[in-house]
Order: structure tokens, then C-alpha cells, then sequence
């Protein structure tokens, strides 16, 4: 009897991390694939924006040029670098597992082959407290893009070169007119 009540017990406890493994399956084909989705969006639009106005005074085009590709490059990595957190990470696995039942999460990855990943990540993360957990880190990331809270010793330095070469192509501008 008492073997019984201990396969029982090891059945009760087995449900929770079959569970965690299905919700990391989620977050990896889902909700991570389409951060990183988005993440690699905003890279292709920093590529497409990170050529100068034509009004950039050619004596200091190639100095800003040069420190805004920088700066774009050490946003990208800050981003992605925030995405793949694992903090952040196992906080919305965890998050999953206790929102959704192992069959939902099956579902969710069933209807990941053929769904669209941006509209079928908004459903799962229209589980209880797992937007919280996304627009968290997302707002953790924008605020790291400030060159006075940036956490990133590159992308500070990056940012900081960035205002510099502003203001020094500002101050040609002015001594030009």
C-alpha cells in the first residue's frame, strides 16, 4: 500500500516538471522566437536609418557616421542580450507552467507550426501575469538605451560617442552659418 501511495505522490510531483518542460518548449518556439523576431525587426530598421541626412556637413560626416553605426550595433546587442536573459527567461517558463495546464501548452505548440508566431505569442502571453513579466523587461531594456542608465559599459561609451560627434557636427553646422 504504501508503494502505491508513493507512485502516486512521484505522479503528483512528475505533472509539475512535465508541465515546466512544456512551458520551456512555449517560450522557446513562441514567445522567445518572436522577441528575437522583433529584435532582429529593429536591427534591419537601425541598418535602414543609420544613414545620414544629407545636410551633415561633409568635414564631419564620416566621424557621425561612424558613431551612430557604432552606437545602433551596441543597441542591438543590449537588446538581444536582454532578450535572452535567463532571469528573465526562467521567470516567464515558470510563469507558464503555473498559467496553463501541460494540454494547453501542447496545444500552443501544435498550433506553432502553421499560426503566426507574433499573433500566437500574444495569446500566450494573455495568460495571468505573463504580459507583466514581458512589458517588465522590455521597458528594463528601453531604459537601458540612456546613455546616463545604461548598464552596458559598450553601449554607454557607444551612446556617449554618439552625442559627441552630434554635438561637434552641430557646432561645424553653427560656425558654418
Amino acid at each position: 500500500m504504501l508503494v502505491v501511495a508513493g507512485l502516486l505522490c512521484a505522479d503528483a510531483h512528475a505533472a509539475p516538471a512535465d508541465t515546466l518542460v512544456l512551458a520551456r518548449k512555449v517560450n522557446a518556439q513562441i514567445v522567445h522566437r518572436q522577441m528575437r523576431e522583433e529584435v532582429d525587426f529593429f536591427s534591419r530598421t537601425f541598418n535602414d536609418h543609420a544613414r545620414l541626412p544629407d545636410d551633415v556637413p561633409a568635414a564631419c560626416r564620416a566621424q557621425l557616421q561612424e558613431a551612430v553605426t557604432a552606437m545602433y550595433a551596441a543597441m542591438v546587442t543590449h537588446l538581444k542580450t536582454g532578450v535572452e536573459e535567463p532571469a528573465y527567461q526562467h521567470a516567464l517558463e515558470q510563469r507558464l507552467a503555473e498559467v496553463y495546464s501541460s494540454e494547453q501548452l501542447e496545444a500552443f505548440l501544435q498550433r506553432s507550426a502553421e499560426a503566426d508566431t507574433a499573433v500566437l505569442s500574444k495569446e500566450v502571453l494573455s495568460g495571468p501575469g505573463l504580459k507583466a513579466i514581458q512589458e517588465a523587461q522590455q521597458q528594463k531594456l528601453l531604459d537601458g538605451l540612456d546613455a546616463e542608465s545604461a548598464t552596458d559599459p559598450a553601449l554607454r561609451s557607444a551612446l556617449r560617442a554618439a552625442g559627441a560627434a552630434k554635438d561637434a557636427c552641430q557646432q561645424v553646422q553653427a560656425e558654418a552659418e
